[in-house]
């Protein structure tokens, strides 16, 4: 039996997909659900309608539709009769795509979808999708996941992964690979030093301010020459150079969690960056290849030489 779903004035059909074509799909989640394909504004996805009187929470919802979401290759999204304004606001901080048809829905990926007529920035990178080349480069492999493969290994939500994609796509820096089910994946056309080379030129200093504190920072890792002392035999500085990732610097200075801070001088530097450093969670310093692009304007030849040779020391598993 298949239905329809009205989205912004539109009425969408939805065709019931197969028990055949929901192999991998959890018994639970067979018998409160039914599975309908939709395509709407060039995405594909999977609306979930519920079969039983049984209420999930947003919780329950999000780990649902992302266990889903990777069984079938295509985002998953719960289909309601209605939602009040503060579970529609539940749902949407939890990341849990729904629609109410004819009246609400959360579905950002659309968004790219709905703006690839807008031009992309091919001369500099965005911090996400620097981040993602970053990480692919010194952490863990990307090369052939799904935009929800990424969103559980990234700080970064779908949107935000679909638009970097996007971007690394526009640059020529990866490609975009569409299975017979319609799941999209990306492959690297470069990998190791090459990768690094051709998209050094595009990348951003991460950072966007620098801030100075008379007393120690707990908070953030190492940056700076102290980083790259670690990376290197370079010797460290007095000064202490702290790096803490936007949202988390606003956070800490609005509950007090800082010291006085001031803009001019101090015994230690707090550099705030775009996007938080690719490193292990065990590890207190940022990682190599960013804080290459933070001492792009050390002139110190000292500086220059060293971080030639950690970057050398870094391919030389190739």
């Amino acid at each position: 039996m298949n239905k329809a779903v009205i989205i912004a004035g539109k009425t969408i059909p939805m065709r019931l997909k197969n028990r055949s074509e929901l192999k991998g799909v959890f018994t639970d989640a067979l018998l409160m659900f039914s599975f309908y394909d939709i395509e709407y504004m060039g995405a594909q996805f999977v609306v979930l309608e519920s079969k039983t009187a049984v209420h999930l929470t947003p919780v329950q919802c999000k780990k649902l539709t992302s266990n889903l979401s990777a069984v079938l290759g295509k985002p998953c999204v719960i289909m309601f009769d209605q939602l009040a304004s503060y579970e529609r606001n539940r749902y949407i901080e939890q990341g849990v795509y729904f629609v109410v048809s004819g009246k609400y829905v959360f579905l950002p990926f659309f968004l790219i979808n709905a703006r690839d007529s807008a031009p992309i920035n091919k001369e500099r990178l965005q911090p996400a999708a620097q981040y993602l080349l970053l990480y692919h480069l010194q952490r863990k492999s990307l090369e052939g996941c799904t935009l929800s493969d990424m969103e559980k290994l990234l700080p970064y939500n779908y949107l935000a992964i679909s638009r970097a994609v996007r971007q690394l796509k526009a640059t020529y820096l990866v490609d975009v690979e569409v299975s017979n089910n319609g799941t999209k994946r990306i492959h690297f056309e470069k990998e190791g030093k090459q990768l690094w080379e051709v998209a050094e030129p595009l990348m951003q200093n991460p950072i966007k301010s620098v801030w100075y504190a008379d007393e120690e920072v707990a908070q953030g890792v190492v940056g700076g020459i102290n980083a790259l002392s670690h990376y290197s035999e370079l010797n460290p500085e007095r000064m202490q150079t702290k790096v803490i990732y936007d949202p988390e610097f606003r956070k800490a200075k609005e509950i007090g969690a800082l010291p006085d801070l001031n803009i001019l001088d101090g015994g230690t530097r707090i550099e705030v960056w775009k996007y938080p450093p690719v490193i292990e969670k065990e590890d207190g310093f940022v990682d190599r290849l960013s804080l290459v692009l933070s001492l792009r304007e050390e002139d110190d030849p000292r500086v220059e030489k060293e971080i030639e040779l950690m970057i050398d020391r870094l391919w030389l598993k190739e």
